[in-house]
């Protein structure tokens, strides 16, 4: 099985599927917990967040930081991370709020002005963002916050609105505006087989494309689909997929990611971190 969702989700089905058959959970997350018996190859906060937060602080001033997420598991354990990094490299969080699953969030924007932050942070996800991001823009905010977030990717970024858009960045290991090699190759095949008006390939899309490649490489070198034999081969895999190389380090997949700026309805990579 190949899971592209929640990580709420991810803890359940980890029980459920455990010994039972190999489990890849594709997108980021926050680290799973040593008792999951997943395959999981998604950016965790350090690999994802280190590289924009440095960048942030260190080329735009951004001191001041507001986190702002949904109440599950990946934004509260993000902004644990989060909260530590800055504080170590000298910043401050000077708000932190959680909002359930499509609750509204129009309240956040009073407490954001009120703290004047440098850079909200943002863990809201999927269709979260969409209306927390145009009110955001629309109370004028956007013009000298910015935004940084580690879940919008180029669908949600088209609903969002071009307008509402300034100074909004995301960090991902994955953009379709990629130019690497296997990303030029993968969306002309993509296209191919689907058309030019398919829809815009995101790191969530692709996430799951990456978690058929990465079992492909992980089979291939256990020579077995059992899972004791698997889970001997994880350790050193390394595996192609479009945004580049990835290779399993200590039980964590580390990849390139990549900071990109929203430039109206698109985003645009600004910033290339290398694997640690």
């Amino acid at each position: 099985m190949v899971g592209v969702h929640l990580s709420s989700v991810r803890v359940e089905l980890s029980q459920a599927l455990a010994g039972c058959v190999p489990y890849v959970f594709a997108p980021l997350f926050e680290g799973s917990a040593e008792n999951e018996q997943v395959f999981s190859i998604g950016e965790v906060p350090e690999r994802q967040f280190s590289g924009p937060v440095i960048h942030f602080m260190d080329h735009r001033r951004a001191k001041r930081w507001f986190l702002i997420g949904n109440d599950y598991v990946w934004p509260r354990a993000s902004h644990n991370w989060v909260r530590d990094f800055v504080s170590r490299r000298g910043g401050e969080v000077v708000g932190e709020e959680y909002v359930g699953l499509g609750q509204d969030t129009s309240h956040l924007l009073d407490l954001i002005e009120e703290a004047n932050p440098d850079i909200v942070f943002l863990s809201l996800v999927g269709s979260e963002c969409v209306p927390f991001n145009r009110m955001f823009a629309e109370r004028g905010l956007s013009s000298r916050i910015l935004r940084l977030s580690g879940a919008i990717e180029e669908n949600t970024l088209l609903a969002i609105g071009e307008e509402n858009t300034e100074n909004l960045f995301c960090a991902a290991g994955y953009f379709s505006a990629l130019q690497t090699p296997e990303n030029r190759i993968f969306l002309q095949r993509y296209r191919d087989a689907f058309g030019v008006t398919a829809p815009v390939q995101g790191v969530l899309s692709e996430a799951c494309y990456e978690g058929l490649r990465f079992f492909g490489a992980l089979a291939a070198k256990a020579q077995s689909l059992k899972l004791d034999a698997l889970s001997n081969a994880f350790e050193g895999l390394s595996f192609e997929s479009p945004r580049g190389i990835t290779t399993v380090r200590n039980g964590v997949a580390s990849g390139p990611t990549y900071l990109a700026r929203a430039e109206g309805a698109e985003f645009e990579v600004v910033r290339t971190f290398d694997a640690f």
